[in-house]
């Protein structure tokens, strides 16, 4: 879409090769992955976080600044609930493009994300500095 966001999976190339977005999806976030498909493409074509008509808000997205402390700002979650649990899919924005690096899991008082705010960190630094290697555009099947 012209004009319009850009999302990136995280492509763990120094490890297993594995689009850890995609692994996610169909394995432990399956049950999520028929809404990310949904809701993606209009977040893709909204106008950017901070607009009055934008997508970029609860219940779809949320910001990460104020969060579980500094470490994740600068971060924003694509959210879904499903039975008292909250899926998140975790990528950070970079003008219109965003960069999937990791996902978590919110059901109760624990939130757990499958790395540490470093490791999303260097990821999205992977994937600005080597895309070919690094990150591969967001399939939503």
């Amino acid at each position: 879409m012209g004009g319009g966001f850009n999302f990136y999976d995280y492509i763990d190339a120094d490890g297993d090769g594995t689009n850890v977005i995609s692994s996610w999806l169909n394995g432990e976030g399956r049950d999520t992955k028929a809404y990310f498909a949904m809701i993606m493409p209009y977040l893709e074509a909204s106008s950017p976080p901070h607009f009055n008509d934008t997508f970029w808000k609860k219940p779809y997205a949320e910001l990460m600044r104020n969060k579980r402390g500094q470490r994740w700002r600068g971060f924003i979650e694509l959210r879904k609930e499903i039975k008292n649990v909250q899926y998140r899919l975790i990528g950070q924005m970079q003008g219109r493009n965003v960069f999937l690096v990791a996902h978590g899991i919110h059901k109760g008082q624990n939130y757990i994300t499958d790395v540490s705010h470093q490791t999303a960190l260097r990821r999205v630094e992977q994937m600005k500095n080597n895309p070919a290697k690094y990150r591969r555009e967001h399939e939503y099947n």
